[in-house]
C-alpha cells in the first residue's frame, strides 16, 4: 500500500529546497489541463490572471490578486528579463475590440500566460490550461490583434503591495482555505 503522507512530506521538502521561480513554474505546471474557471485562482482552476497570481503565492509567500492588466502594469515591469526571473508574456490589443463583457482599448492588456521554460508558457484559456510555444502563441494572437509582450516580475513592486493588501482585486473566498495568512 502507498504511503501517501510520507510522499507529500517528500514532495514538501522538494518544494522548500526550491528558488522562487522554480516553484513558480511547479504550481504553473500543477494546472496542467485544469479547467479554465473565470474569476479564479485555485489549484482545481483558474483564469489567466488567476494562474499567474496563484503561482506567485506559491513561490513568494506572498498574495495578490488583480487583472492580466495590472499584473503588466504594476509588477511584470521588468524589460529583457534573465532566463532565471520569474515572467509572464502579455498579449496587447493593437486596438479597441469586444472583450467578454466589455470593451478592451488600444493598449490594454487581454491575456497573460506564465513563462515555464524559455520559449514555453503555461496558457490558461477555454477549455482547460495547456503548455504552448511561445511563438505559437505570439502567432496565434497576433492574428486576433494583439502584440505580444515578456516581463519580468518587479519582485519588491510585488512584494510591497502584498503587504500592503492593496491589490485584492476579486480574490476569491475559496482561495483563503489555501493560504496561512489572514487577508481579509
Amino acid at each position: 500500500m502507498i504511503n501517501w503522507n510520507r510522499i507529500f512530506e517528500v514532495e514538501k521538502e522538494q518544494f522548500q529546497g526550491m528558488s522562487e521561480r522554480d516553484r513558480f513554474v511547479y504550481f504553473l505546471l500543477l494546472q496542467y489541463r485544469s479547467p479554465y474557471l473565470w474569476g479564479k485562482e485555485l489549484p482545481s482552476g483558474a483564469d489567466c490572471s488567476g494562474s499567474i497570481t496563484l503561482a506567485l503565492a506559491a513561490a513568494t509567500g506572498k498574495t495578490v490578486r488583480t487583472t492580466a492588466q495590472e499584473l503588466f502594469r504594476k509588477f511584470f515591469t521588468v524589460r529583457n528579463p534573465e532566463v532565471s526571473d520569474i515572467q509572464a508574456a502579455f498579449f496587447i490589443a493593437q486596438h479597441d475590440k469586444p472583450h467578454g463583457d466589455r470593451v478592451l482599448r488600444a493598449g490594454e492588456v487581454g491575456h497573460v500566460a506564465g513563462v515555464i521554460a524559455e520559449g514555453v508558457v503555461m496558457n490558461v484559456v477555454e477549455p482547460k490550461a495547456d503548455i504552448r510555444l511561445v511563438t505559437s502563441l505570439r502567432n496565434s494572437y497576433a492574428l486576433r490583434g494583439y502584440d505580444m509582450a515578456l516581463r519580468g516580475l518587479d519582485r519588491k513592486a510585488f512584494i510591497e503591495a502584498a503587504e500592503a493588501k492593496t491589490d485584492l482585486f476579486g480574490l476569491d473566498p475559496e482561495f483563503a482555505q489555501y493560504i496561512a495568512e489572514e487577508i481579509w
